[in-house]
């Protein structure tokens, strides 16, 4: 088995179903006890045995692979148990209990791609499977599941049907100069974070290059105003001049962003919170910015201050989401 972790697995099977006409999408849809990945998460096989995507860390994907590739072969779609109560005596889950997935072998390519262009427009899907049918399909995003975080990934509205919501990755946005700047680009891009940088420095500008999901702008107003901020979208300002990081903080405390950050000591985050406010912005919007930006471990060195902020988006990012207990377990099967 060959398996590769991407968050988002669509891309990956459609190639494999333009490649070779198969391919399988599981979903993770119940679990009796604490695991790695909560309910929703999903891999992608390939007729040929290519994984990607992670649903038990690495326990038991040889065997869900196997059924994946089983159900290609039948063309039916089936549920799979692992664990407690599995027919796979062999694998098992260390932090005990069990796992079901269920196995999509049919949906149809065009059902995949529907979801797929969404995502990839920023916009939220949501793959519904009726288990009873096997049939799977796409539907309108409900109310709230495109605007935040809390709403689960994966609910049972009925016993035999599940939504699977489909939302687009995070978007980091940094904005600055200096060495911390390509750091932490690539530390966002390696956590699966879209980058887009700003910035005036042209070293900087090439570094950061490679992890960018888009070309590297300057810090003009109108690359500022250009920017989009979406609901996913965290923003990090990592200038030293702090005048020049203004028009984009404005623009964010303007925005749905899920964190801002700045750079800067206790001292300084308090005369950019106090000048902010002199503009008219209130106390409650100012606290949406975390200065001085990142989790405190005591960095000493720009490495170490791009992990602290990277960790505080993350750490940002994760808090919107709901517990795994959200989503309503499926019925004992």
């Amino acid at each position: 088995m060959i398996q590769d972790f991407d968050e988002d697995v669509l891309p990956a099977l459609l190639d494999w179903r333009t490649r070779d006409d198969a391919g399988a999408l599981v979903t993770l849809v119940r679990k009796t006890r604490s695991g790695p990945r909560p309910l929703g998460a999903q891999l992608a096989v390939s007729v040929r045995g290519e994984v990607v995507g992670l649903i038990s860390g690495g326990c038991v994907e040889g065997g869900i692979a196997e059924e994946a590739r089983a159900a290609m072969t039948e063309g039916r779609n089936r549920f799979a148990r692992f664990g407690e109560g599995s027919r796979y005596v062999d694998l098992r889950m260390p932090c005990g209990g069990s796992i079901d997935v269920y196995v999509d072998a049919t949906v149809a390519t065009g059902t995949l791609a529907d979801v797929a262009e969404a995502v990839a427009a920023r916009r939220a899907a949501v793959l519904a499977t009726d288990t009873a049918t096997g049939e799977t399909r796409v539907e309108a995003p409900q109310e709230g599941d495109d605007a935040a975080f809390a709403t689960a990934e994966l609910v049972w509205p009925t016993e035999s049907l599940f939504r699977r919501l489909h939302r687009p990755p995070p978007r980091l946005i940094l904005a600055g100069r200096g060495p911390i700047v390509p750091l932490a680009a690539q530390m966002g891009a390696l956590n699966g974070y879209r980058v887009e940088v700003l910035t005036d420095d042209s070293h900087v500008a090439g570094q950061t290059a490679p992890a960018c999901a888009a070309p590297v702008r300057g810090t003009g107003p109108g690359d500022v105003g250009a920017v989009a901020i979406d609901p996913a979208t965290a923003v990090v300002t990592l200038f030293h001049d702090h005048d020049v990081e203004l028009p984009l903080l404005r623009r964010a405390l303007e925005s749905p962003a899920f964190h801002i950050g700045a750079l800067g000591s206790q001292t300084t985050q308090a005369a950019r919170l106090a000048r902010l406010a002199d503009e008219g912005y209130s106390e409650q919007a100012l606290t949406r910015i975390e200065g001085p930006a990142g989790v405190p471990i005591h960095a000493a060195n720009p490495a170490e201050i791009a992990t602290s902020i990277i960790a505080g988006v993350i750490r940002a990012y994760r808090a919107g989401r709901p517990p795994v207990t959200a989503a309503r377990d499926r019925p004992e099967m």
